[in-house]
C-alpha cells in the first residue's frame, strides 16, 4: 500500500471536535497522520478520536490560555512523538453591527479567533523550529479580507489572523526554521458555524432554504463550501507537496474573492 500524503506527520489541530477542524482531522489520518484534537468540545471531541481510531487522541484546548496550549502541545508529543504540524481552526462568529455590538462581544471574538491563533503559532514555532518539514495552517476568512456591515469584531479578527500569518511565515524564512506558514481563506463551509446562522434565519422567519440560498448567491458558484474541501486545502498546505509554498493564502470560497 502507498504511503499516505501525511505520513509520518504528528498535528495538533483547535477546534478539531467539529467544522473546518473535525474534517482536518479526518483528512489527516486518512493521510497517515497522528493527529491530536484540541478544543473545549471534550465529549465532541473524544467520540471524534475514537472513531478516528489509534491515530487520534484529544486533549482540552482553550486557545486563549498559552498553558492550555503547552498542555495540549505536550499532550500530543507524549502520544505521538515530535509535533511537525499545526492547524489553527478554532473560531467563533456572532454577526452584529458596530451600533449592536458590544467591548465584551469584540474582545471575546479577538481572543478566540486572534489571540487564539497568535498563541498556535508561538507554541507551533517553538515546538517545529528544530525538526524537518514543519508546516503551520492558519484557518482566516474571506471577511478577513472583503468585510460586511454585520461582521467588525469577525473581520478584525480574521485580518489579523492573515497579517499575523505574514508575519510568522518571514519570521521562520528568516530564522532557517524548516517551518512554513501558510493560511486558507473559507468561504460560507456548511459546518455548525452556518448552520447556526441558517437557524437564526429560520427563527427571523425565513425559510430553510432562502437562508441557503442567501449565502450561496455570494459566491460566483452559487453553493456553499463543503467542510471537506476546506480539508483538503488544509491538507495541502500541511503536506510536503507544498514545500515551497510559504506565507501563501489559498482561498476556498467558490470565487467570492476572485
Amino acid at each position: 500500500m502507498a504511503a499516505g500524503r501525511l505520513e509520518g506527520k504528528v498535528a495538533l489541530i483547535s477546534g478539531g471536535a467539529s467544522g473546518i477542524g473535525a474534517a482536518a482531522a479526518q483528512r489527516f489520518v486518512a493521510e497517515g497522520a497522528k493527529v491530536v484534537l484540541g478544543d473545549l468540545q471534550r465529549e465532541k471531541g473524544e467520540a471524534l478520536a475514537q472513531k478516528l481510531g489509534a491515530s487520534a487522541a484529544f486533549a482540552p484546548l482553550d486557545v486563549r490560555d498559552e498553558a492550555s496550549w503547552r498542555a495540549a502541545a505536550a499532550e500530543a508529543q507524549r502520544r505521538f512523538g515530535a509535533l511537525t504540524t499545526v492547524v489553527n481552526s478554532a473560531g467563533i462568529s456572532k454577526p452584529c453591527t458596530i451600533e449592536e455590538a458590544t467591548l465584551e462581544h469584540f474582545r471575546e471574538t479577538i481572543a478566540i479567533n486572534l489571540e487564539g491563533t497568535f498563541l498556535g503559532c508561538k507554541i507551533g514555532v517553538e515546538a517545529l523550529k528544530g525538526g524537518k518539514g514543519g508546516a503551520i495552517v492558519n484557518v482566516s476568512s474571506t471577511l478577513g479580507v472583503r468585510s460586511g456591515a454585520i461582521f467588525p469584531a469577525y473581520s478584525a479578527s480574521k485580518g489579523g489572523v492573515r497579517m499575523l500569518s505574514k508575519s510568522v511565515a518571514l519570521h521562520c524564512a528568516e530564522q532557517g526554521y524548516d517551518i512554513r506558514v501558510n493560511t486558507i481563506f473559507p468561504g460560507a463551509i456548511h459546518t455548525e458555524m452556518v448552520e447556526g446562522y441558517v437557524v437564526a434565519g429560520e427563527q427571523a422567519g425565513a425559510t430553510r432554504e432562502q437562508v441557503i440560498a442567501g449565502f450561496a448567491s455570494v459566491h460566483p458558484m452559487k453553493r456553499l463550501g463543503k467542510p471537506k474541501e476546506a480539508a483538503d486545502a488544509i491538507l495541502f498546505l500541511a503536506s510536503d507537496e507544498a514545500s515551497f509554498t510559504m506565507g501563501g493564502e489559498l482561498y476556498v470560497d467558490g470565487g467570492y474573492l476572485a
